[in-house]
């Protein structure tokens, strides 16, 4: 005879049908591995779902365990660090060969999209666009880990609302900067203010040169920490956002002679760092000298070099004074890892340069991301497996 528990249940269930069971796919392009404990297991990959993963692995944890499970493609043209995935799991059953896993989404992450870019890793065959699919869900998944239900505005220049070349230069940056904090044991907890994340993604996405996306990658990973999140790092986002290649050189220069040199330790800066004519075309590569001088006079202007370029002598350019202020050398430290306390007159200091100068133009960002963003995802027909 039944209880009224039992009763219950029933109607429960009769009301609120189950949802049809997600789609199993094969794949033989896909590699895993899991950690139920201290060490990571490789594993085959039986079929995956957009909600789970059937994995075969001799081992058996228990049903309900937590798992870190990462996965990456081995089918493509290229073999790279940025082509995985890393999520968390939980163990749903035990099967005779092998445990199936359920997916456990961070908070913020759209269940949507997750299922759209999934699936499609799973099931295009052109190795240029699963990289393409590996390196934005790798960054979604990054951001909302970082930002945890607030990372809408970062996660939206990734749906179609910045050209493609900026947009892949945004998965560079957060994965590079993923990549950097990997090395830290705390890089689980850290934590990063959704403002910050998304105007260095934002600002950072003009600009594919190397040296540059490197500063805007050091930043970001600069700005998290264990430490509730702040937003100290914005101003060095809205400074650096007004960089070109060849000016971001000249502040690397000046700043790695400063701070190699004896003089500048604590506050103190080293004496004036004078280049010649060849030394300057050496560190920019740009043959027009008054090109540089400009753009000497235009980081004088951000503040972030102590004397400008004098333009009142008729005389050819023959000396280039890279000294950098106490501003650029602090921006060229954020960039590079450094976590200290921004001192009240720096930022003051940057607010007033900054004065002089017009934000960049942001695009209208929307949390919800259609599917027709992805011109190349395309629906396939469902696979049947017996």
């Amino acid at each position: 005879m039944r209880t009224l528990s039992d009763l219950r249940r029933v109607v429960r269930q009769l009301g609120d049908p189950k949802p049809p069971r997600a789609e199993r796919l094969r794949t033989s392009r896909l590699a895993a591995c899991y950690k139920c404990g201290p060490r990571f297991t490789p594993a085959g990959i039986k079929n995956i779902s957009t909600t789970g993963v059937y994995l075969w692995t001799d081992i058996r944890p228990h049903v309900g365990d937590e798992v870190s499970l990462d996965f990456w493609e081995t089918g493509g043209l290229e073999c790279s660090l940025d082509l995985q995935l890393s999520i968390q799991a939980r163990v749903a059953r035990l099967g005779a060969d092998g445990i199936g896993l359920e997916f456990l989404l961070p908070q913020g992450m759209n269940k949507g999209l997750w299922e759209l870019l999934l699936r499609n890793i799973v099931v295009l065959s052109q190795p240029r666009h699963v990289a393409e699919l590996f390196r934005t869900l790798r960054t979604m998944l990054f951001l909302c880990r970082l930002c945890p239900c607030e990372a809408d505005e970062a996660i939206g220049l990734l749906s179609g609302r910045l050209p493609p070349d900026r947009t892949s230069i945004v998965a560079r940056i957060a994965i590079g900067a993923e990549l950097l904090l990997a090395a830290k044991p705390e890089s689980g907890s850290m934590r990063a203010h959704p403002r910050v994340v998304a105007d260095i993604l934002f600002e950072g996405s003009w600009i594919p040169d190397e040296p540059t996306i490197q500063l805007w990658t050091g930043l970001l990973a600069a700005s998290c920490s264990e430490d509730a999140p702040d937003d100290s790092n914005e101003i060095f986002a809205h400074l650096l956002g007004h960089f070109t290649p060849s000016q971001t050189r000249i502040l690397i220069r000046g700043c790695e002679w400063a701070l190699s040199h004896p003089a500048s330790a604590g506050n103190c800066l080293p004496p004036s760092i004078i280049l010649g004519p060849r030394e300057m075309v050496a560190v920019t590569d740009v043959y027009d000298l008054y090109r540089n001088a400009t753009d000497l006079a235009h980081l004088y202007n951000l503040g972030l070099i102590e004397n400008v370029f004098d333009f009142t002598s008729y005389r050819p350019a023959d000396s280039f004074d890279i000294t950098p202020s106490r501003l650029g050398v602090e921006l060229y430290k954020r960039c590079h890892g450094s976590r200290q306390k921004l001192e009240p007159e720096l930022f003051e200091d940057a607010q007033a340069h900054l004065a002089n100068f017009l934000p960049a133009p942001r695009p209208d960002i929307e949390s919800e991301t259609p599917p027709s963003l992805f011109p190349h995802l395309t629906a396939r027909p469902k696979q049947e497996f017996t």
